[in-house]
């Protein structure tokens, strides 16, 4: 029973990997699950959802996060049940711990909305704004649009468009990074060349793509298309 401390993971993709070995096992010795364990607590997790049991959809997709901790599927739907369960430390803390593993300009809209959610129950209307203001320029969404007018409805008053810039200026003020995490993207762009190296195309395309989305690099953009 030497191996009994060795984690075992359901990695299912090489930038899954990188990310893991560099946030979580932090060079302890792991192993990969040949199934994937995650999945069927995904399934239980979803029929929960469906039937409106937000605990148990919660406690499966915990399970879930426990088996692929670096899975934003299994991340970002904890953080939903947190909402709906009124949990606001927790959806926090998730949503903290969410933005190592955004690897699109979509995650990154779904971490900026996330703590703008925070923010208003936090009675920080203004932080909240921006926060929801900022991950429409990641990703357009009614989500986003629709908090904003429910906030001008509680305020009473319209939320004056603000400039990027200024946008920054609010989140930087209060501690919130701006941009995708560069470790992140430079590990995704190892990920992609060993994938790339070892013939792995479609899985190298996978990390190319990301880190284009989330960063627009030329240099990237030629990778994909030499690979295409």
């Amino acid at each position: 029973m030497g191996n009994s401390d060795i984690e075992v993971v359901s990695l299912n993709h090489i930038s899954e990997v990188y990310l893991y070995e560099y946030y979580v096992s932090k060079g302890a010795e792991y192993q990969i699950s040949e199934t994937d364990n995650a999945a069927p607590h995904k399934e239980k997790a979803r029929d929960f959802m469906t039937t409106g049991d937000i605990n148990n959809a919660q406690q499966e997709w915990i399970k879930a996060h426990f088996e692929n901790p670096v899975d934003m599927e299994s991340i970002l739907s904890i953080i939903s049940c947190c909402k709906q369960l009124g949990d606001i430390e927790g959806e926090y803390s998730y949503t903290s711990d969410s933005y190592n593993y955004c690897c699109t300009r979509a995650e990154m809209a779904a971490y900026y909305r996330n703590l703008g959610w925070y923010f208003l129950e936090k009675y920080k209307p203004d932080l909240a704004s921006a926060c929801y203001m900022y991950s429409q320029l990641f990703d357009k969404t009614k989500q986003a649009e629709d908090e904003i007018k429910f906030l001008e409805k509680a305020l009473k008053h319209k939320i004056e468009e603000k400039t990027p810039k200024e946008l920054q200026e609010i989140l930087k003020k209060n501690d919130i990074p701006t941009e995708a995490n560069s470790i992140t993207l430079a590990l995704l762009y190892k990920a992609g060349e060993e994938a790339e190296a070892t013939g792995m195309i479609e899985q190298a395309l996978d990390c190319y793509r990301m880190v284009y989305d989330l960063s627009g690099d030329e240099e990237v953009a030629g990778r994909i298309k030499a690979l295409q």
